[in-house]
């Protein structure tokens, strides 16, 4: 399911005119689904993909720790890709699949996770 929610969320980022930098980029911090750039600012993209809502919807599971955790991994790419000046922001793209692993929804969410 992973891979599928991967592979859909390149797919709707490129189609909006996002160019995609890394793909599961890691560091001692953690790891980060998506960074692209849109337009010169820097974009973290975290992935939530599902096949159901019975525990609710995928961006939903974006919490308040998740966000603080995003919110490192951002400033930790910044400094290490020497882009500490460029403008950034974090957005969720949460996808539900069928049972076939094909896209039902996709919702982005720009801006998702605001500053500390």
């Amino acid at each position: 399911m992973g891979t599928a929610g991967e592979a859909a969320a390149l797919a709707h980022l490129r189609a909006a005119g996002l160019r995609i930098l890394d793909v599961d980029w890691r560091c001692r911090l953690g790891q980060v689904d998506i960074v692209a750039d849109d337009a010169g600012t820097l974009v973290l993209v975290e992935v939530k993909a599902r096949r159901g809502i019975s525990f609710g919807l995928p961006e939903e599971a974006v919490d308040a720790r998740k966000q603080r955790k995003l919110r490192q991994l951002i400033e930790a790419y910044r400094l290490r890709s020497g882009r500490h000046r460029q403008p950034c922001r974090i957005d969720v793209l949460g996808i539900l699949l069928d049972s076939n692993l094909r896209v039902r929804r996709c919702e982005h969410i720009r801006n998702a996770v605001g500053e500390a």
